[in-house]
């Protein structure tokens, strides 16, 4: 008896690994597709991995845009809507606590550090003007980090962005505040089809072996992501009292596109009304019969969307400087 089971976990063993092998491989080849390849670098609090547009790829005159990931996820959710941005130079790390970068757990994983992290790693990276476009918890750090480093920011993309308290409550907002266990932190292999059912509308073609692989790695990193996800919750706590997310939105001057799915059930789309009212100069735009992420269940339509939004900024900077030229000629 003793032999069988020591036979069946061997086995097992074996065919996770296969499964890791394997879903390595479709990985690498996704991230290949979208010209991206993996690096990594050191700043004072943490070690980041992040993938970046390979150099031959790209002009070195070509815009920076950095792509931020939500809570409890990582830098590959953007393959797929990264591939449409063929003349920028896209960044996408793994943000501090998730994927394969550093976590600390004396440190505290709200907004304002995020950010700080964030700026840590542009400066490591000598990037001095990007844009950024962040979904869920990346867009809350996206505003922090417009806000606080306005200088380097020329505009900021919010996908279903955190960081707001919507006029209607989320199904998420009222499963935390029931004390019911979080859709978003995977314990079995079961809560992960739970969690893409919870968080994405449109579900994408998800190949074998990735959801076992993906459930299994969630699952070890239950104890972070519920450490990072109280920070963040503590945080969103306090500021319905001091309001500073609100007074920090209506002071960022860059322009804003605000872009989020109806069916959102983690961050209600009455979210979008808030971001509005405090942007000062923002757009936004709501996609049909799509959840919390855009950029997965519909990349290429929210990309679209993205590149009118960053076209439409050099169009008016076009104007504007047309308009001087004329106003010195006179």
């Amino acid at each position: 008896m003793k032999l069988l089971i020591l036979l069946l976990s061997l086995s097992l063993t074996a065919c996770a690994d296969w499964q890791n092998t394997l879903f390595e491989f479709g990985v690498d080849a996704e991230r290949s597709m979208s010209n991206l390849s993996k690096y990594a670098i050191s700043t004072a609090n943490h070690d980041w991995t992040y993938l970046e547009t390979d150099a031959e790829e790209v002009e070195t005159s070509a815009e920076v845009i950095i792509m931020l990931h939500g809570f409890a996820v990582d830098k590959d959710n953007w393959i797929r809507f990264a591939r449409n941005f063929p003349n920028h130079r896209v960044i996408i790390p793994d943000l501090p606590g998730h994927g394969e970068s550093s976590y600390n757990p004396a440190l505290a994983y709200d907004f304002h550090n995020q950010a700080s992290w964030l700026n840590d790693f542009a400066k490591a990276l000598k990037l001095t003007q990007f844009h950024l476009v962040g979904n869920s918890m990346g867009g809350g750090i996206a505003a922090y980090y417009a806000h606080a480093y306005s200088d380097q920011v020329s505009s900021i993309t919010l996908i279903d962005a955190a960081g707001v308290h919507p006029p209607e409550k989320s199904e998420l907002q009222k499963i935390i505040e029931n004390n019911e266990p979080n859709p978003l932190i995977i314990r079995t292999e079961a809560d992960f089809d739970r969690l893409r059912e919870f968080a994405m509308e449109d579900q994408p073609f998800l190949p074998w072996p990735a959801p076992a692989v993906l459930a299994r790695r969630s699952m070890a990193r239950q104890a972070i992501n519920d450490k990072i996800f109280a920070d963040i919750n503590d945080y969103s706590e306090r500021v319905k009292v001091s309001q500073e997310n609100l007074q920090v939105l209506s002071e960022i001057e860059q322009p804003a596109f605000i872009l989020w799915g109806r069916e959102d059930r983690a961050l209600d789309v009455s979210s979008v009304q808030v971001f509005e009212q405090y942007l000062p100069n923002s757009t936004s735009f709501i996609m049909e019969g799509v959840g919390h992420g855009p950029m997965i269940e519909q990349p290429e339509n929210s990309a679209k969307l993205v590149l009118d939004f960053l076209h439409s900024i050099d169009s008016s900077k076009q104007r504007n400087k047309d308009v001087n030229s004329l106003a010195v000629q006179e």
